[in-house]
Protein backbone atom coordinates (compact mmCIF):
# COMPACT_ATOMS: atom_id res chain seq x y z
CA UNK A 1 0.00 0.00 0.00
CA UNK A 2 2.82 2.14 1.04
CA UNK A 3 4.55 1.32 -2.42
CA UNK A 4 1.31 2.43 -4.80
CA UNK A 5 -0.10 5.19 -2.60
CA UNK A 6 2.94 7.32 -1.91
CA UNK A 7 2.26 10.80 -2.99
CA UNK A 8 3.67 11.37 -6.78
CA UNK A 9 6.14 13.75 -5.88
CA UNK A 10 7.15 12.35 -2.70
CA UNK A 11 7.85 9.23 -4.91
CA UNK A 12 10.30 11.18 -7.26
CA UNK A 13 11.92 12.48 -4.53
CA UNK A 14 12.20 9.16 -2.65
CA UNK A 15 13.32 7.44 -6.29
CA UNK A 16 16.20 10.21 -6.87
CA UNK A 17 17.49 9.79 -3.38
CA UNK A 18 17.46 6.12 -4.34
CA UNK A 19 15.24 5.79 -0.83
CA UNK A 20 12.46 4.42 -1.69
CA UNK A 21 12.76 1.09 -0.21
CA UNK A 22 14.85 1.90 2.07
CA UNK A 23 12.04 4.39 3.86
CA UNK A 24 9.46 1.49 2.53
CA UNK A 25 10.70 -0.73 5.07
CA UNK A 26 11.43 1.69 7.66
CA UNK A 27 7.97 2.58 7.57
CA UNK A 28 6.50 -1.14 7.50
CA UNK A 29 9.36 -2.04 10.37
CA UNK A 30 8.49 0.90 12.72
CA UNK A 31 4.59 2.32 12.08
CA UNK A 32 2.77 -0.70 10.33
CA UNK A 33 4.14 -4.06 11.62
CA UNK A 34 4.04 -2.97 14.89
CA UNK A 35 0.30 -4.22 14.77
CA UNK A 36 -1.01 -7.41 15.05
CA UNK A 37 -4.57 -7.23 13.31
CA UNK A 38 -4.74 -6.40 9.51
CA UNK A 39 -7.18 -3.72 10.20
CA UNK A 40 -4.87 -1.63 12.67
CA UNK A 41 -1.95 -2.16 10.10
CA UNK A 42 -4.05 -0.72 7.35
CA UNK A 43 -5.17 2.22 9.61
CA UNK A 44 -1.37 2.59 10.29
CA UNK A 45 -0.69 3.03 6.97
CA UNK A 46 -3.39 5.55 6.21
CA UNK A 47 -2.08 7.46 8.81
CA UNK A 48 1.74 7.17 7.63
CA UNK A 49 0.37 8.83 4.23
CA UNK A 50 -1.79 11.27 5.21
CA UNK A 51 -5.05 9.22 4.13
CA UNK A 52 -8.13 10.48 5.75
CA UNK A 53 -11.59 9.09 4.54
CA UNK A 54 -9.76 8.08 1.08
CA UNK A 55 -8.62 10.85 0.21
CA UNK A 56 -4.60 12.42 0.49
CA UNK A 57 -4.87 14.93 2.63
CA UNK A 58 -1.22 15.84 4.21
CA UNK A 59 1.87 14.04 3.78
CA UNK A 60 4.45 14.90 6.34
CA UNK A 61 7.43 13.10 5.38
CA UNK A 62 9.33 13.93 8.75
CA UNK A 63 6.74 12.03 10.48
CA UNK A 64 7.29 8.76 8.84
CA UNK A 65 11.05 8.83 9.80
CA UNK A 66 11.02 7.53 13.91
CA UNK A 67 13.94 9.60 14.64
CA UNK A 68 14.01 8.26 17.89
CA UNK A 69 15.99 5.27 17.32
CA UNK A 70 18.36 6.02 14.75
CA UNK A 71 21.59 6.09 15.00
CA UNK A 72 23.69 9.70 14.31
CA UNK A 73 24.50 8.47 10.76
CA UNK A 74 21.23 7.05 9.48
CA UNK A 75 20.01 10.42 11.21
CA UNK A 76 22.15 12.05 8.85
CA UNK A 77 21.26 9.71 6.30
CA UNK A 78 17.40 10.68 6.77
CA UNK A 79 18.18 14.65 6.88
CA UNK A 80 19.43 14.34 3.65
CA UNK A 81 16.07 12.09 1.65
CA UNK A 82 14.10 14.78 4.01
CA UNK A 83 15.17 17.67 2.67
CA UNK A 84 15.25 16.19 -0.76
CA UNK A 85 11.51 15.41 -0.19
CA UNK A 86 10.86 19.15 0.56
CA UNK A 87 12.77 20.44 -2.41
CA UNK A 88 10.29 18.48 -4.28
CA UNK A 89 7.40 19.45 -2.65
CA UNK A 90 8.25 23.33 -2.92
CA UNK A 91 9.61 23.37 -6.86
CA UNK A 92 7.84 20.43 -8.66
CA UNK A 93 4.86 22.19 -9.41
CA UNK A 94 6.37 25.08 -10.36
CA UNK A 95 8.81 23.21 -12.30
CA UNK A 96 6.05 21.24 -14.08
CA UNK A 97 3.82 24.39 -15.03
CA UNK A 98 6.70 25.72 -16.44
CA UNK A 99 7.12 22.85 -18.85
CA UNK A 100 4.01 22.71 -20.00
CA UNK A 101 3.90 26.76 -20.69
CA UNK A 102 7.24 26.13 -22.51
CA UNK A 103 5.84 22.75 -24.70
CA UNK A 104 2.82 25.05 -25.47
CA UNK A 105 4.97 27.93 -26.93
CA UNK A 106 7.15 25.27 -28.61
CA UNK A 107 10.32 25.96 -26.73
CA UNK A 108 13.17 23.05 -27.63
CA UNK A 109 14.27 20.08 -24.77
CA UNK A 110 17.08 21.79 -24.30
CA UNK A 111 16.08 25.22 -23.83
CA UNK A 112 13.32 23.87 -21.19
CA UNK A 113 16.35 22.16 -19.49
CA UNK A 114 18.69 25.29 -19.42
CA UNK A 115 15.44 27.20 -17.94
CA UNK A 116 15.09 24.71 -15.31
CA UNK A 117 18.38 24.73 -14.46
CA UNK A 118 18.56 28.78 -14.23
CA UNK A 119 15.59 29.31 -12.27
CA UNK A 120 15.40 25.81 -9.44
CA UNK A 121 18.97 24.32 -9.64
CA UNK A 122 21.37 27.44 -10.13
CA UNK A 123 22.64 26.28 -6.38
CA UNK A 124 24.15 23.39 -7.36
CA UNK A 125 25.92 24.86 -10.56
CA UNK A 126 30.16 24.76 -9.50
CA UNK A 127 31.91 27.96 -8.73
CA UNK A 128 34.86 29.29 -9.96
CA UNK A 129 36.92 28.27 -7.10
CA UNK A 130 35.94 24.49 -7.58
CA UNK A 131 38.74 21.43 -9.13
CA UNK A 132 38.12 20.98 -12.77
CA UNK A 133 36.96 17.24 -11.86
CA UNK A 134 34.82 18.74 -8.96
CA UNK A 135 33.06 20.98 -11.70
CA UNK A 136 32.31 18.03 -14.42
CA UNK A 137 30.76 16.07 -11.30
CA UNK A 138 28.83 19.12 -10.48
CA UNK A 139 27.63 19.39 -13.70
CA UNK A 140 26.99 16.33 -15.17
CA UNK A 141 24.78 15.76 -11.46
CA UNK A 142 22.99 19.10 -12.70
CA UNK A 143 22.32 17.44 -15.59
CA UNK A 144 21.28 14.03 -14.63
CA UNK A 145 18.75 16.04 -12.33
CA UNK A 146 17.24 17.82 -14.69
CA UNK A 147 16.66 15.47 -17.14
CA UNK A 148 15.04 13.55 -14.36
CA UNK A 149 12.82 15.96 -13.68
CA UNK A 150 11.48 16.15 -17.42
CA UNK A 151 11.18 12.68 -17.23
CA UNK A 152 8.96 12.78 -13.96
CA UNK A 153 6.68 15.78 -15.19
CA UNK A 154 6.11 13.96 -19.09
CA UNK A 155 5.85 10.57 -17.37
CA UNK A 156 2.93 12.45 -15.25
CA UNK A 157 1.85 14.05 -18.38
CA UNK A 158 1.45 11.30 -20.56
CA UNK A 159 4.76 12.27 -23.05
CA UNK A 160 7.80 10.35 -23.56
CA UNK A 161 10.09 11.22 -25.50
CA UNK A 162 12.92 10.93 -22.92
CA UNK A 163 16.34 8.79 -22.09
CA UNK A 164 15.43 7.90 -18.70
CA UNK A 165 13.04 5.14 -18.09
CA UNK A 166 11.47 5.92 -14.61
CA UNK A 167 11.49 1.67 -13.83
CA UNK A 168 14.97 1.65 -14.58
CA UNK A 169 17.06 0.92 -11.47
CA UNK A 170 18.01 4.46 -10.63
CA UNK A 171 20.50 3.33 -7.29
CA UNK A 172 23.02 2.29 -9.99
CA UNK A 173 23.55 5.62 -10.72
CA UNK A 174 26.98 7.02 -9.51
CA UNK A 175 28.31 10.43 -9.03
CA UNK A 176 31.47 9.28 -6.12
Amino acid sequence: MLRDRCPKVVNYALIWCRAKEKWIDHVYSNFINVYVNKDDRNNATRLALGIKNGKQTYFSFARTINWDDLTEEKVEYWKNVHDCVLWFQKYYQYIENMYEISIKKDVSYFDIQVEIIDRFLNFLIPNKWEKEEQKEKKYEYVDDFSDYLLTCIEKGIGRSHRKYDLNINWSERRYD
